[in-house]
């Protein structure tokens, strides 16, 4: 079991900015991809401990997947404006590891998940307020996430627990700078490490299966000082204090509800997420500086006012025989912002509907391994319904020009997942 206590040190490390945006985007693997997320209630995911960590007390197999996929955000306005595009390739790693508690008769499980982008470990971007910006994609589901999860049976073969933490940072800190003809500097930051818990409840009875999930928001912020000085002939004679703040992401507290009903071949989903995005805060960097009189002078954010969403979800999994399996989805993802027309905000977010799809082939002996070996194709669309912005301008003699703007996002890839 050395490769387990490997991994569980890796993945412990790997949970420091953790969170589920990318799971909630485009899922993780094929599963999950191609049924729109719709895998809080199926024991047999193999990032079980994002999605529900209860299913690790349910699973008698251990688990090692891997998945990679391409992502293509592109929107279009109706007037030419240029609005920003994403390309990223990601990647994601799951393992789920069975255990017996046996004084207790009682199954138990560990799980792992760690998911990012190859370009890069983290990245964060804050904006101006006239910068577009969409509050989806780009920024939590393009950092270095993982998840921690322990899952138990409470009652045998009909009542599962768990829970697992997902670590993230925040900051503050403030810099010195003294301009002169020798100039000189000095700074600290204070990175202080932050958990989300993620909770869950599993039980089946019969042919059916049910589950509810819960991930606890994650925001954090970065606030730097700065404090500008200029020294002329040998003496202070200008000082110019400067604070800055922003949100590095945000990821809304979440509440998920599935139901399955299995037949030897078909499994039929239907669930619901709720959203609590009533406490967003938009990625603008904030900043905040007094004149010689003591008067504060802080950016003008515009106005977004945000809600909660109810996001309903539905799949269906088709089994044509004991090696083949097929994935169909769909999500309906309302915008948590009903009113951009006259916001004066450049966030870029509508309706969207989400279609998953993906194709399963098992290998019971395959020939590079002495283990059962799962390889998936998998893909997403997400169609952005077309909405009316009205950005603002700090150029008071040219007003803003409301456009409409759509759009569309893919996500297309590849996983394997072995039995072990």
């Amino acid at each position: 079991m050395q490769w387990v206590s490997g991994l569980f040190l890796l993945l412990i490390w790997g949970s420091v900015s953790a969170s589920a945006s990318q799971a909630t985007n485009f899922g993780l693997e094929a599963k999950s991809a191609g049924r729109a997320g719709s895998v809080t209630a199926d024991p047999s995911v193999s990032q079980a401990a994002i999605f529900n960590p209860a299913l690790l007390g349910a699973q008698s197999l251990a688990k090692l997947s891997f998945a990679t996929s391409q992502t293509e955000v592109a929107l279009e306005s109706s007037n030419a404006t240029p609005l920003p595009s994403l390309s990223q390739t990601r990647w994601t790693l799951g393992v789920n590891i069975p255990l017996q508690l046996k004084r207790l008769s009682r199954k138990a499980g560990l799980g792992f998940s760690a998911s990012g982008p190859y370009e890069k470990l983290r990245g964060f971007v804050a904006y101006s307020p006239e910068d577009f910006f969409n509050p989806r994609y780009g920024h939590a589901d393009g950092q270095f996430k993982g998840t921690t999860s322990f899952g138990v049976e409470l009652i045998a073969d009909s009542l599962f627990v768990g829970a697992g933490l997902s670590l993230y940072l925040s900051g503050a800190g403030n810099a010195e700078t003294q301009l002169s003809e020798t100039p000189t500097s000095r700074m600290s930051l204070d990175v202080v490490l932050r958990s989300a818990p993620v909770l869950g409840v599993y039980s089946h009875w019969g042919d059916f299966a049910s589950a509810l999930t819960f991930h606890e928001a994650i925001n954090p912020q970065l606030e730097q000082g700065i404090q500008a000085k200029i020294r002329l002939n040998g003496r202070d004679s200008f000082e110019q204090p400067l604070l800055m703040r922003s949100s590095l992401y945000y990821e809304p507290r979440m509440l998920e509800w599935d139901l399955e009903h299995r037949t030897q071949s078909v499994v039929l989903s239907m669930g619901l997420s709720y959203q609590f995005w009533s406490g967003y805060e938009s990625p603008i960097l904030l900043t905040e500086t007094p004149d010689l009189l003591g008067n504060e002078y802080r950016t003008l954010q515009p106005k977004l006012t945000s809600r909660n969403t109810l996001n309903p979800r539905a799949s269906l999994n088709y089994q044509f025989n004991s090696e083949l399996l097929s994935s169909l989805g769909y999500q309906y993802r309302p915008t948590p912002f009903p009113e951009l027309s006259d916001s004066g905000s450049h966030a870029l977010d509508s309706n969207t509907h989400v279609i998953g799809l993906s194709l399963e082939k098992r290998f019971l002996k395959p020939a590079v391994l002495e283990t059962p070996l799962t390889l998936g194709v998998f893909g997403q669309m997400h169609r952005f319904t077309k909405r009316t912005l009205a950005p603002q301008t700090q150029d008071s003699k040219k007003p803003p020009a409301a456009f409409d703007f759509t759009g569309n996002a893919y996500s297309v890839g590849i996983s394997a997942q072995a039995d072990l």
